[in-house]
């Protein structure tokens, strides 16, 4: 979409609003009302939170139609969210991402669910669906979310039982014969007594036809469900017992070759994918993910006294999926991988809180946590394409001698040499060319030619099978405390102490015997020693720290700077490299500065700030290949310097409008203690440098007949880079594109049922949403696209 075209949409959205009064105008006596959050363990008016914040209520949730976690990020300044599958989501928090399923990972942008950590990769990514609020908060933010809050988090506030009785049901059909149901019944069981059950099934097909192996691909079919029970049994004690469970089960990720096209097709990643499935693989299992989430939360409140309040956060969560996937996407049978991963996690957190109207308001406590997840990666292989692509590596140039220079001269390689070889010992033409073709791959072993002249059968099923695992059991001591020095003037500081224990273990083999391409132990995956884990364990502490000062201008006008200092965990990782076949890599570290004001209107609230961050030890995770490891990777010092804008207003009686704007320079540094750095001045991946998003509400008309609106919405965002090396690989670049969704909707007059009609991508902008990936390991990057014009309606009611 052309500059000229994108200001156009905007245009449009405000087109729509009927002439508004000035805002310096005094409309009315009421200042806006402003969302309330609990980001400080207490209920604060968001104009009154001295930290970065994007709260979306029930009211805001509805008007931008956020169903799931991408819309969300469609409209929070500096977050983007990039979901490949459920099971494999990036979430980029100022150009922080955490996306990694290793076991022994750890998150860099926290996630929660009701307070509860949510945020290992293969099990964070949950359905919205009856939610009370979603609330973003971004820079390091270690006495409110704890560890792995390195950039902030995102917590997930869900509705509760409530004492009375109702109910609600909303159904829809769309395009790719999309449908969707869901709704909540909540049940007063006595006068401080509420049980509420709530549900939704969204089911879509896919979008990229699938010539080869399966259904068509990024398609979606989700079941998720949650029970509450509410209960106030005494004045100064509540408790929330919440059940969350989930189904994922969709027909692939489209990883769309950009090098090799399929037959009659081509390597654009918006037309039909070729992914193939090699014959007898996991017992004939289709590509594709089967996901399951569940999870019990148990929330407790004790008012002691007047200025004592003692809380409790417990939680028991566990996932288990298995997701197999054409990573080349070539149309080739080359080589296919499987995820089974499998997590469990209990955590327990006691806060004691203080608040006796004063000028002193204060928390502290304590959180106990302990997870153990496993990734076992299954895969088989072709062994003549992954030869072929070994030699096009150079991977057999040790057979041959090192080259004269006149064999330069004439552009000679070790392949052609390797080639002529064989052709004598075949007493057949062979081609460096057709040694290194992975669509039609040379059938016999090169090095068992080279080495004892037999031409020996490629075998076209080789598997292979590699496991991690990591256990972590941390405790955590925090306390944070506020003092309203003047009026005006309130200071805060907080601090946590970290305790961690880790184990790693893991093990890698075949039951095949040697490979016949290398003739080692393993092919592609890590190999141990006689196919049995490995373990290692090791221990970790550390102190994180936030000061902020809050400084309010007006009654309208609140004003905050804020220093805090954030951490990614200390990882203990397998590295087969490492002759333990373990490696550690420090913490990563962030300190943040950040300034911001939050200004209330007659009709509207605003909210901005800008801020400075400087890392250290900035991690980033690379796969090779030729050494068959995913590691850490510690790419040294980065520094990002942005500013982020949100608006809400309430133009006239009929017309609302959101704005939010993002400015995000985030790059790595030239050098690291006077060294230079292998990425500097490279952007970090998935951080546009610029982003804008708009939704209006437009009430058309409204009668004794019901309720007319209209809701467009437009988000548009610069370029970005899929990974952190920007020149990877060709295609590494998404340019900058915009994406324009609409409703219209009727509702009746006592908001009883509604019907509308919605459209998302309305332009079928072209855009990707992941690029690289694991091919790009093997010189073959892979491209998903993002979704076309979907299209459809919704009725519901509520009781």
């Amino acid at each position: 979409m052309t500059f000229k075209a994108r200001m156009s949409a905007c245009a449009a959205l405000v087109a729509l609003a009927p002439s508004a009064p000035a805002f310096a105008q005094e409309v009315n006596s009421q200042v806006t009302d402003v969302i309330t959050v609990t980001t400080q363990f207490r209920e604060q008016s968001l104009a009154d939170v001295p930290i970065n914040v994007s709260a979306f209520n029930e009211e805001l949730i509805e008007r931008l139609d956020i169903r799931n976690l991408e819309d969300m990020a469609l409209f929070t300044p500096g977050l983007v969210i990039q979901e490949q599958s459920p099971n494999n989501t990036g979430y980029s928090l100022r150009g922080i991402t955490t996306d990694s399923g290793v076991a022994t990972a750890e998150a860099r942008v926290a996630m929660f669910q009701d307070g509860l950590s949510i945020s290992r990769s293969r099990g964070s990514y949950v359905e919205l669906f009856d939610i009370e609020r979603l609330e973003v908060v971004k820079g390091p933010q270690p006495t409110l979310f704890g560890r792995g809050a390195l950039i902030g988090g995102i917590n997930i506030i869900q509705n509760k039982a409530e004492f009375e009785n109702s109910a609600s049901v909303f159904a829809g059909l769309g395009n790719y014969d999309a449908y969707e149901v869901g709704g909540h019944v909540n049940y007063a069981i006595a006068d401080n007594y509420g049980l509420r059950f709530a549900a939704v099934n969204r089911v879509r097909d896919g979008f990229i036809e699938n010539l080869g192996d399966g259904d068509d691909l990024q398609g979606r079919d989700v079941l998720a469900g949650r029970l509450v029970l509410s209960g106030e049994p005494m004045g100064n004690f509540s408790f929330d017992l919440i059940a969350n469970w989930q189904q994922d089960n969709g027909p692939g990720t489209s990883f769309k070759s950009g090098v090799l096209a399929p037959v009659g097709g081509d390597t654009s990643p918006y037309s039909a994918a070729d992914l193939r499935l090699i014959d007898g693989f996991l017992n004939g299992e289709p590509l594709g993910l089967d996901r399951w989430v569940w999870g019990l939360t148990a929330l407790t409140s004790w008012d002691i006294n007047d200025s004592w309040n003692l809380a409790t956060v417990t939680g028991y969560r566990a996932y288990d999926s298995l997701e197999i996937f054409d990573p080349i996407g070539g149309g080739i049978e080359f080589l296919n991988f499987a995820e089974d991963a499998t997590g469990r996690q209990t955590s327990h957190e006691m806060r004691l809180s203080f608040d006796n109207g004063g000028p002193l308001t204060a928390f502290g406590g304590f959180t106990y946590f302990y997870e153990a997840n496993t990734q076992r990666i299954p895969g088989i292989y072709n062994e003549a394409a992954v030869q072929a692509f070994f030699a096009g590596a150079g991977s057999f140039d040790g057979f041959v001698p090192p080259l004269t220079d006149e064999q330069k001269r004439q552009g000679v390689t070790p392949l052609d040499i390797i080639a002529g070889g064989i052709s004598q010992i075949l007493r057949s033409p062979v081609s460096a060319q057709d040694l290194a073709d992975v669509t039609n791959p040379f059938p016999y072993s090169i090095a068992g030619l080279l080495g004892s002249g037999v031409a020996l059968p490629l075998r076209p099923n080789y598997t292979e099978e590699a496991a991690n695992a990591g256990s972590t059991e941390a405790l955590d001591f925090f306390a944070d405390a506020s003092y309203a020095v003047t009026d005006r003037l309130t200071l805060t500081a907080g601090v946590r102490y970290t305790d961690e224990s880790k184990q790693s273990s893991g093990y890698g083999g075949t039951d095949m015997g040697p490979n016949r391409v290398t003739f080692g132990p393993m092919l592609i995956l890590t190999g141990t020693p006689s196919f049995a884990a490995v373990n290692a364990s090791a221990d970790f502490d550390a102190w994180t720290y936030r000061v902020n000062a809050a400084y309010t201008l007006t009654d309208r006008i609140n004003t905050w700077v804020s220093y805090a200092r954030g951490r990614s965990p200390d990882l203990l990782s397998l590295d087969s490299n490492s002759p333990t076949f373990f490696a550690t890599a420090p913490a990563e570290i962030v300190d943040s500065l950040e300034a911001g004001a939050f200004i209330t209107l007659d009709r509207g609230t605003l909210t901005a700030s800008v801020y400075r961050s400087e890392y250290e030890n900035f991690r980033t995770s690379v796969f090779d290949p030729l050494t068959a490891t995913f590691t850490p990777q510690n790419n040294g010092e980065a520094t990002q310097t942005g500013a982020e804008f949100q608006g809400d207003f309430n133009l006239t009686d009929t017309f609302d409008l959101m704005v939010s704007y993002s400015y995000n320079m985030a790059k790595f540094n030239d050098t690291s203690g006077g060294q230079p750095q292998a990425l500097g001045g490279n952007r970090f991946r998935y951080a546009p440098e610029h982003s804008v998003a708009l939704g209006a509400r437009w009430e058309v008309a409204a009668g004794d007949w019901g309720i007319l609106t209209v809701l467009p919405s437009y988000s548009w965002q610069s370029h970005v880079f899929t990974d952190n090396d920007n020149d990877r690989f060709v295609g590494v670049r998404q340019d900058a594109y915009g994406l324009l969704r609409a409703r219209v909707r009727y509702e009746s007059v006592d908001e009883g049922y509604f019907a509308e009609v919605y459209g998302n991508n309305l332009t079928d902008e072209e855009f990707l949403i992941d690029a690289g990936n694991t091919g790009a390991g093997f010189g073959l990057p892979t491209f998903i696209p993002g979704a076309p014009l979907t299209y459809g309606f919704r009725v519901g009611a509520t009781f």
